[in-house]
């Protein structure tokens, strides 16, 4: 052996804004496999770059990222409402 390490692989990319994610503030979409921002908790800042609900049938959490929603980036910072939000 050389001693030589391995270096560390970059933490995946967000699938909707290209920035540097972590296990710690990121899902997996459901819909297309990609990683994406997601608070898992309201009191933590954060970006969001998809939605988390209960899958009422299923008891479960499903998760999708912007792009899966027809959302884009632009399209939430004019100020639309979010999935679930009252028209």
């Amino acid at each position: 052996m050389s001693g030589a390490t391995t270096p560390e692989p970059a933490p995946p990319a967000c699938h909707i804004c290209c920035d540097p994610t972590d296990a710690a503030n990121s899902a997996v979409c459901n819909t297309c496999g990609e990683r994406f921002h997601l608070r898992l908790r309201n009191d933590v800042d954060g970006k969001d770059c998809g939605e988390v609900w209960i899958n009422e049938q299923f008891l479960a959490l499903e998760f999708a990222c912007l792009s899966c929603l027809g959302q884009t980036g632009s399209s939430v910072e004019a100020g639309e409402p979010r999935v679930g939000s009252e028209h």
